[in-house]
């Protein structure tokens, strides 16, 4: 990055809540810092970070989604979180001083971040009262939010999570012209994402489809407009 100028103009560029935290994270950061920061362009499903490498940089994130990742045995992949309102990653190990990333997080769409060497994130938040109270309090909230989405996704039976992802997946995907939101994702890869087997996927499909609640053709689910509006009032408790 050539100066805080252009960092400036590259966050205006982004969301207005993004870029209003993060413009206020970085208002007093110094030219020297901005200078270190490289910009990148992540594919979807790249990594960005891998649990157990050392966690040497911190990632800002300008645009696009994130999710944790977790490799369990088996082979087994477990999709665990989505970073919603997480617009910097890398750190939580730096402030727990702990040497390697605890996570692995990739891109659930196409991102583009700074980077920026773990070090000198911390030289300069150490020193910036303003960007660490933000940071503190940005961590503070996801965290707090994240137990209290934690405790009821536990009780949550497969239909439940599925509805709550189907739910998730129109409000924040891409709809046609008519309203309709196409599921990509296999039975498979919905078994992984919401923690049941695929077995348990297709009983919760099934039952949805007789309730006239989803569309299912060839393995893919389609939600209407009309439908979602559904699927959120009836299982409005979730």
């Amino acid at each position: 990055m050539k100066s805080k100028q252009q960092l400036l103009e590259l966050l205006e560029k982004t969301e207005p809540d993004r870029s209003r935290y993060l413009r206020g994270l970085f208002e007093y950061v110094p030219d020297m810092i901005v200078e270190e920061m490289i910009y990148e362009e992540i594919k979807s499903g790249q990594y960005i970070l891998h649990a157990g490498t050392p966690g040497n940089m911190v990632y800002i994130i300008l645009s696009g989604k994130i999710t944790g990742v977790d490799h369990q045995r088996m082979g087994r992949v477990y999709y665990f979180m989505d970073f919603t309102k997480m617009y910097i990653i890398g750190d939580f190990e730096i402030f727990a001083d702990i040497p390697e990333y605890c996570v692995s997080i990739c891109a659930a769409g196409d991102c583009k971040l700074l980077k920026l060497p773990a070090g000198s994130y911390m030289n300069w938040i150490r020193h910036d009262e303003n960007a660490l109270f933000l940071r503190m309090k940005n961590i503070m909230a996801t965290l707090t939010s994240e137990r209290m989405v934690d405790r009821e996704y536990i009780f949550m039976n497969c239909k439940e999570r599925l509805v709550d992802y189907l739910v998730k997946s129109y409000e924040n995907g891409q709809t046609d012209v008519r309203g309709r939101h196409r599921i990509s994702k296999t039975q498979a890869e919905l078994a992984d994402r919401i923690g049941y087997n695929v077995r348990s996927i297709q009983r919760s499909i099934a039952s949805l489809e007789k309730e006239e609640l989803i569309s299912n053709a060839n393995g893919k689910i389609t939600l209407t407009k009309e439908q979602f509006q559904r699927l959120k009032e009836r299982y409005k408790t979730i």
